[in-house]
């Protein structure tokens, strides 16, 4: 058996965290303002992505079916 002078005294662990302090709410709002700045730049990247891939697309589209058959003569008047 052990001694009880050497047994180390067990307590429970508080089922509520601790407040966060000052600076890690900072960091925090800090964070989530860099996460939507970020999420709006790759939306815009994303948009010019696909109007570039659009634009390739019906160029290629073009150019394979010849200028000719794509742009008749007089396709541009009524």
């Amino acid at each position: 058996m052990r001694d009880s002078g050497t047994d180390v005294e067990r307590r429970a662990v508080p089922a509520i965290a601790p407040a966060p302090s000052r600076g890690l709410k900072r960091k925090r709002e800090e964070f989530r303002f860099y996460r939507v700045g970020r999420e709006a730049v790759e939306r815009r990247s994303m948009v010019r992505g696909l109007i570039f891939l659009a634009v390739v697309v019906i160029v290629l589209s073009i150019v394979r079916a010849g200028l000719e058959r794509v742009f008749v003569p007089g396709w541009w008047r009524p």
